[in-house]
């Protein structure tokens, strides 16, 4: 009996959402927003310098982790479609201590994400004109406007911000499609392509490219942010399905991508930047569909800073109905949208850009340019890799799960043990291997070594979970504390949705 207390005892934040929050999110909703989170069109440019291999690297990224992380998070989500995803199943598996550290390793890393999407934006704006934002100043201050504009939208209505991710989405596949026909106008307009792909050596992994790999499997990080909103899909079977098309949406577009500006451009893309995406339309279609193709690509970054507002902010939402924390961060505004969870996570994003674009003005022992972007790169490097670790929870919450009620696991199997086995063994280790080798090859050489660059993240990465461990600890205890005075009953927030109904 005491091996089946973890599927029958549901947390309260479970009977909330059904309740107040309304099951609006179709398959091809969930689609929209899981490409949205997992496909960065600017993510190959990076990869392009090293030639065919980083090909290679793509394919086996997505087969050694993107695709178990995928498999892993449709399995989950399948037997256990609520609010909060990593933070629900993992309490399931582990206990309220584990599913917070995994929860703060995962939401911290999110948030600062908001702010990582709408750099990625900034930079494109400055590929428009040399001259516009050249100083930090100016850069955090667009930050700041995006991240307000994205926790104004976040607050309103669910369906409002999920067509509008539609509209953005279709336009991303349409420069998509822009970039696939440019490679094969460049080549029947007599062009030949700036890589060799004939030669199969070019294709081999080598030492000098191992860095690759961990950019490229962290870049397949978030598979399960979309399910974040579990809670409010529509029925049970949009889970696996948004996962199946999603995921082949993005490994067809991330190699479509690097296949266009390996034809195009060649390795020199990843001298020009993320902005090598425009200018390969500006190269082979002229500034006029170059122009629009920045117009549709700049559009994406507000837009995807909104939907991880959203996404993140329900993690904030049901761990606080479960009285983690303060239990204000779970009211509701009058379009049934966490509110105060999303002022808060982007005041904290505020407070990042503040430190990071503004702080080294007032450090004068460098230039505030390269201190700006010192920080910014450490910081969001260093939450990258908490984020890696949050997602190793994934295949502990899966193992821990099947041992504990095995007739129940294979009740609810979309796959084959074999396969879940597979995916359980082989995922992690890419993790780790991509995590060391983040650690070996700094990003901005220029600015900072190798080694330097392996303490200054290690030691941020192993400081910040160290305080997430701390703060779950404390919070773990208040709420054991909680429940022994009597306190923790959970009072209906705003009221509830009547026209809600449970998942088919």
């Amino acid at each position: 009996m005491i091996k089946q207390v973890w599927q029958k005892q549901a947390l309260p934040s479970e009977e909330y959402a059904s309740k107040a929050l309304p099951q609006i999110m179709n398959t091809s909703d969930l689609t929209m927003v899981f490409m949205m989170i997992m496909f960065f069109i600017n993510n190959p440019v990076g990869t392009a310098g090293a030639g065919a291999v980083s090909f290679t690297y793509w394919i086996i990224g997505a087969v050694v982790f993107f695709i178990p992380c995928v498999i892993a998070t449709a399995q989950l989500g399948s037997m256990f479609p609520y609010e909060g995803s990593t933070y629900n199943w993992t309490h399931k598996a582990l206990g309220g201590f584990w599913s917070l550290f995994a929860s703060v390793s995962y939401w911290v890393p999110g948030v600062l994400g908001m702010v990582a999407g709408a750099g990625i934006g900034v930079t494109f704006i400055q590929g428009l004109h040399t001259g516009w934002l050249a100083e930090p100043w100016q850069q955090g201050l667009l930050l700041i406007g995006f991240l307000l504009f994205s926790a104004f939208l976040s607050t309103q209505r669910l369906r409002i911000v999920l067509n509008i991710v539609k509209v953005v989405m279709l336009l991303t596949w349409a420069v998509i499609a822009l970039l696939g026909l440019a490679a094969i106008v460049w080549l029947l307009t007599g062009h030949h392509s700036a890589t060799n792909f004939a030669e199969t050596r070019d294709w081999a992994i080598t030492p000098g490219t191992f860095g690759l790999f961990g950019t490229v499997t962290l870049a397949y990080l978030g598979a399960d942010v979309s399910l974040n909103m579990g809670g409010e899909v529509t029925t049970r079977k949009a889970i696996p399905r948004h996962l199946l098309i999603g995921g082949i949406g993005v490994i067809v577009c991330y190699l479509i991508v690097t296949l266009s500006l390996l034809v195009v451009q060649g390795a020199d893309a990843a001298n020009v930047g993320p902005f090598a995406i425009i200018a390969l339309i500006d190269q082979v279609f002229g500034k006029i569909l170059g122009n629009i193709a920045a117009v549709c690509v700049i559009a994406f970054f507000p837009i995807f800073t909104t939907v991880l507002n959203c996404s993140f902010a329900r993690l904030l939402m049901v761990t606080s109905i479960d009285r983690r924390l303060p239990i204000g961060l779970g009211r509701l505004n009058k379009n049934r949208a966490p509110a105060n969870a999303i002022i808060f996570q982007t005041l904290v994003a505020i407070v990042f850009v503040l430190l990071a674009f503004l702080a080294p003005y007032v450090i004068a022992f460098t230039k505030p340019a390269d201190l700006a972007n010192e920080v910014f790169t450490i910081s969001l490097s260093a939450l990258t890799l908490m984020w890696a670790i949050s997602t190793s929870f994934l295949f502990v919450d899966l193992a821990v799960l099947y041992f504990r009620d095995r007739q129940f696991f294979r009740q609810h199997l979309i796959v084959p043990m074999p396969i879940l086995w597979i995916c359980i063994i082989v995922a992690p280790v890419a993790c780790v291997l991509a995590i060391v080798v983040t650690l070996y090859y700094s990003p901005i050489p220029q600015l900072i070594g190798n080694n330097q660059w392996g303490y200054l993240v290690g030691g941020l990465t192993a400081g910040c979970l160290v305080i997430a461990a701390v703060a779950s600890m404390f919070a773990t205890s208040e709420a054991a504390w909680q429940d022994q005075v009597g306190t923790n009953d959970i009072q209906w927030i705003d009221g509830s949705n009547r026209n809600n109904r449970p998942l088919q």
